[in-house]
């Protein structure tokens, strides 16, 4: 009936645009609610030539024995155009030709605590492109509606940057990437820091580069875990340039170290059925909303528990 697939686990913030538009929309309640705008139909968009498209996405309704909030979660899938190659074969020739090959993800939307889980699937690409593609096709509906830019980060263990510094002798840079206040129970010290940065700025994101050539660059605990638990919620991003293995010199990344979680998903065998089945049996329905429900329900209890993954 389902299986358990690894899924990724995004944030996306909302930071307002210093050029105001005239014509802009007061956020909704929730405010995350405003990507809905940018999901709702079977829109395409282009990010590095290759397109890409929100296909199939709907608010996702609690069953009997899978409660969750109503009007929270939206569900549907996230595409990636690829070309194959395929080869015919002629009366003494093989003639090549290209077919398109849509790559979908199946991704959960979480409008209140602004969660994106997102199968995870190396033909799509790396958790950094995959991230990147869905920022891109959110952020020109809601700038255009709502005056907000779209910022999409990885959720992240605090404990992975300092894995990371402990276990290196040499640490030649280390880059954060802050995106301004957006998110209620981020850090309160690197919030207000941030916040107080904003209202002088007005910048959408602070960047901070320390580096060492000889790679001796201290990290201090304080403040910089202030600004790691920051970023470890979704608001940011960090990386690190040590020794390398062989020698060299080896990045490390906040995305690299993207949380997953294992979610129930529909199998081959209930698609392929939902397909053949007339309009009027329900018995297909029935089992895809049932398990819909039952992923959605592990999200929900991943999100209220995600700060001990």
């Amino acid at each position: 009936m389902e299986e358990n697939k690894e899924f990724l686990i995004f944030r996306y913030s909302l930071v307002e645009e210093l050029q105001r538009s005239l014509i802009a929309k007061q956020l909704p309640d929730p405010k995350g609610a405003a990507i809905l705008c940018a999901i709702d139909q079977d829109r395409e968009f282009i990010v590095n030539a290759v397109r890409y498209s929100f296909v199939g996405f709907s608010s996702i309704k609690p069953m009997t024995g899978y409660d969750f909030p109503i009007n929270r979660f939206y569900a549907g899938k996230t595409a990636k155009l690829r070309k194959i190659s395929k080869g015919e074969k002629v009366p003494g020739d093989i003639v090549e030709h290209q077919e398109d090959d849509w790559v979908p993800l199946l991704t959960i939307f979480d409008l209140y605590d602004q969660y994106i889980f997102i199968r995870k699937d190396w033909r799509f690409g790396t958790p950094e492109q995959i991230a990147r593609a869905i920022q891109r096709g959110l952020r020109d509906p809601v700038l255009e509606n709502y005056n907000h830019k779209v910022f999409v980060e990885g959720k992240v263990r605090k404990d992975a940057f300092w894995d990371v510094i402990d276990k290196s002798e040499k640490i030649y840079k280390v880059e954060l990437k802050l995106i301004s206040p957006n998110i209620l129970e981020t850090n309160k010290k690197a919030r207000e820091a941030l916040k107080s940065l904003k209202e002088l700025f007005e910048q959408d994101e602070v960047d901070l580069k320390l580096s060492n050539d000889s790679g001796r660059l201290k990290v201090p605990k304080e403040p910089v875990s202030d600004y790691i638990d920051y970023v470890s919620r979704g608001e940011g991003s960090w990386s690190i340039v040590t020794e390398g293995e062989r020698g060299g010199k080896k990045r490390h990344s906040s995305v690299e170290n993207t949380l997953t979680v294992d979610l129930p998903v529909p199998s081959k065998s209930i698609t392929v059925e939902e397909e053949q089945f007339e309009a009027d049996a329900k018995e297909p329905a029935r089992k895809r909303g049932l398990i819909d429900a039952m992923m959605v329900a592990e999200v929900y209890r991943t999100i209220k528990n995600i700060n001990e993954l």
